[in-house]
């Protein structure tokens, strides 16, 4: 008789991990015990060494499909006394561990929901052990039902049975309930008062009238509507303060969504993976979606149904309630936090709905949809956070304890602890006071959640970010990390990369070590040890942040050495003149002119120049219109030259766009842009062979924000492909500022580790 004591590290909680391994013991007739500890699962087992091993070679083998095995420690001790296998009360451990991700609803869980002789039929609140809410109704690890939002709803007898029985699929399942004991429904009108009746009636009705509702979901409000009704998206918009960004699309089903989208097998592996995150997809024109959820674009977000919640709004009085596809938004004012709070949400949201569809289980962590979307065969981020947040990140080494403050836009912050890097879920643009005050609240009950206690604080170059100021103003240990070096060493520490690269940062804009706005950056190096190989000429950009929501004044700016006269008489013809002759000013005297090496201010120059938005209301607007009018079958490449000075390759972008301008006369704006990201992609090929003969690197690293611009990327890739390098892109982390923490984290943790303050000063 043989015992051992196993220490289970990993997302391995709130899985139905531990009566999968009570049925196992159960299998090969071992005794022993399991429970849940701070960051996982305990166990000992007991039985002949031939049971112990088949034990062991099955656990990672048959263990739960949303599990995620980190390690397994195995320990022989003395055998004991004992006749079975029984699952214990949980107690804090040591081991690192992890919440689990919310689980978007299982398919049992939904036919459960449709099947009128079910005891949970129309529960639209139904879960199992493999599905439901989990990082959003946590209030402690590790994950017992005691430690959530739902100890408020004791178990009935019934549920408390299957909850007990080892061979029923609700056998510790902590976010079980049914309409007995479990949450409920409710709706309110626009004023939050209860309405009696059936939500999904009311709800249903409104929206087929062409209103907008409030719906409490899993990790936050939404705002929903009929995405085939213009004036429904159009008022929506209104009310939100919605800028021109496209709004996400929820279908009913998967054959309503591949009508009006192309969906790959891999794609729709991912709208039905537990995750359900808004998928980018190439959209099918049918006339059946608004065309003013996704203007001019080509691609649509959608998603599927992810809680029960989502399934009712398409029923209504158990009928078809004739809707297929609604509009998605997140439940807040724009630049605000997702609301979570009901009485805030009759506060804050009244104005904007026509009632509120909700439930009275509470929300203990604010989590937007994630969206994601497929490129070079990989599932890159957009933005990481229900469904996959906070899950960590494993980076292969040993942390030093810290906290990576992340940037101003698109923030997301994290946490290391062992080889693990806990980024959060999305907290929004920084800007705005709420939203600050709300990434303060949450990292401190982030660290409290994963019992992290951070000796430093890792921050952005830029003094003037709030994560900085954040970061400045603690109690910690403070060390900055140039922005882009930072998105440079996301995909390192996502990718794991062992050795020296090669890296390419096409980004908008980050504080540059000379005090300049960088964004067009060739790096060379590995670990803390980096040079910047070579750069886009410096143009200034006039007004500042005008510059970013008025595209053409980097048009001017990249043009104003040609004095050129076309474009500022197109200029005079939009009643702009007179602000470029006081903006001119400015530059030559150096007002408000901060130099900048920005692609992703090169895109929208040359966007506004060809006939792009002269004006944007979010940053990459014109970039994105950009992209999506060029003519793929339009070969040709602009002419560019790259200097070599003491400082690294240089490239004058102003030569390019004066190019752009003359093939105003002569080519159709769609060629014009394909020309331009062929110029783009030809480019980081000759510049990235340059710095290899140099470095003799042959890894490659592309990040940053641009190269969310799928038509660059793929060009791009190609062509360093063909010329032989190896390409590094992260999995699910965000390419733009969304990711940059992870990065921060990881260079700041070396520079820590080797006492470098400058990673360009101890530069090979």
């Amino acid at each position: 008789m043989e015992r051992r004591h196993l220490d289970i590290s990993g997302l391995v909680q709130g899985v139905g991990f531990r009566p999968f391994l009570y049925n196992l013991a159960a299998h090969e007739g071992i005794t022993g015990w399991v429970r849940n500890n701070f960051g996982g699962v305990e166990l000992e087992i007991q039985g002949e060494k031939s049971k112990i091993s088949s034990f062991l070679k099955n656990l990672p083998l048959q263990a739960p499909a949303a599990a995620v095995i980190d390690s397994v420690a195995v320990v022989d001790i003395p055998a004991v006394s004992e006749s079975k296998f029984v699952i214990l009360t949980s107690e804090s451990g040591q081991i690192s561990g992890s919440p689990l991700p919310d689980q978007g609803i299982c398919e049992t869980c939904m036919e459960e929901i449709r099947n009128q002789t079910d005891r949970r039929s129309r529960y639209f609140l139904n879960s199992c052990i493999v599905c439901g809410p989990r990082f959003t109704i946590m209030e402690d690890l590790p994950f017992d039902r005691s430690r959530t939002s739902m100890v408020k709803f004791p178990l009935c007898s019934k549920c408390q049975a299957e909850y007990s029985s080892p061979g029923d699929r609700r056998f510790h399942a902590q976010t079980m309930a049914c309409p007995e004991c479990g949450p409920s429904l409710w709706f309110a009108d626009s004023e939050g008062e209860m309405v009696p009746g059936d939500p999904f009636f009311h709800a249903g009705k409104i929206l087929n009238n062409g209103g907008i509702i409030g719906i409490k979901g899993i990790g936050g409000y939404h705002l929903a509507c009929l995405a085939s009704s213009e004036q429904a998206v159009a008022r929506l918009r209104i009310l939100k303060g919605r800028d021109n960004r496209a709004f996400a699309v929820m279908f009913r089903d998967m054959e309503t969504l591949k009508a009006e989208c192309e969906v790959s097998d891999d794609e729709a592996k991912v709208l039905t993976s537990a995750a359900r995150p808004i998928l980018l997809l190439k959209q099918i024109r049918t006339g059946r979606i608004a065309h003013s959820v996704n203007p001019d674009l080509k691609e649509l977000g959608a998603f599927l149904p992810y809680t029960g919640i989502h399934l009712g709004l398409f029923t209504m009085d158990d009928n078809d309630s004739g809707i297929s596809a609604l509009v998605m938004t997140s439940g807040n004012r724009s630049g605000e936090p997702l609301t979570i709070d009901d009485s805030l949400a009759f506060q804050e949201l009244t104005f904007m709905v026509d009632g509120f569809l909700g439930h009275n289980r509470p929300i203990l962590w604010r989590c937007d949809d994630s969206v994601m979307r497929f490129g070079q065969g990989k599932l890159l981020g957009i933005r990481r956070s229900r469904g996959y947040a906070p899950a960590p990140v494993k980076v292969g080494r040993s942390l030093v304890p810290l906290l990576a403050c992340g940037a101003q836009q698109k923030n997301v912050f994290a946490l290391t602890k062992g080889e693990q890097v806990f980024l959060s879920p999305h907290q929004g643009d920084l800007d705005q006071l709420e939203t600050f005050i709300s990434y303060q609240e949450t990292i401190l009950r982030f660290q409290r959640l994963l019992q992290c206690k951070p000796e430093w604080a890792i921050h952005d170059l830029h003094p003037d970010y709030n994560s900085t100021m954040f970061a400045r103003n603690s109690s910690l240990k403070t060390i900055g990390v140039q922005h882009h070096l930072a998105h440079v060493n996301t995909v390192i520490a996502a990718c794991q990369i062992e050795g020296p690269v090669i890296g390419v940062a096409f980004d908008g804009s980050g504080y540059g070590t000379d005090g300049k706005i960088w964004g067009g950056e060739f790096f060379s190096g590995e670990g803390a040890c980096w040079k910047r190989n070579a750069f886009f000429s410096y143009y200034p950009m006039p007004g500042g942040e005008g510059a970013v929501r008025e595209p053409w004044r980097m048009a001017a700016s990249y043009l104003q050495p040609t004095g050129s006269e076309r474009f500022l008489n197109r200029l005079a013809e939009k009643k702009l003149a007179d602000q470029w002759t006081a903006l001119r000013k400015a530059i030559q005297l150096g007002i408000n002119t901060p130099y900048t090496s920005s692609v992703g201010r090169l895109f929208d120059g040359v966007a506004a120049l060809i006939g792009g938005p002269l004006q944007v209301g979010y940053e990459g607007e014109a970039a994105v219109w950009l992209e999506n009018i060029a003519d793929n079958t339009a070969a040709g490449i602009y002419r560019y030259h790259i200097d070599h000075g003491e400082d690294g390759f240089r490239v004058d972008p102003g030569d390019i766009v004066t190019q752009v301008l003359e093939d105003m006369d002569f080519c159709e704006k769609s060629v014009i842009s394909m020309k331009f990201h062929r110029t783009m992609a030809a480019l980081i090929g000759e510049m990235v062979e340059k710095i290899y003969a140099q470095t003799g690197y042959k890894q490659v690293v592309l990040s940053g924000g641009v190269f969310q611009n799928r038509l660059l990327l793929d060009l791009a890739v190609e062509i360093l492909h063909n010329e032989g390098f190896e390409v590094f892109l992260p999995e699910q982390i965000p390419l733009n500022d969304g990711g940059i923490a992870l990065g921060q984290a990881w260079l700041g943790n070396l520079m820590i580790e080797r006492g470098i303050t400058d990673v360009f000063s101890s530069s090979r």
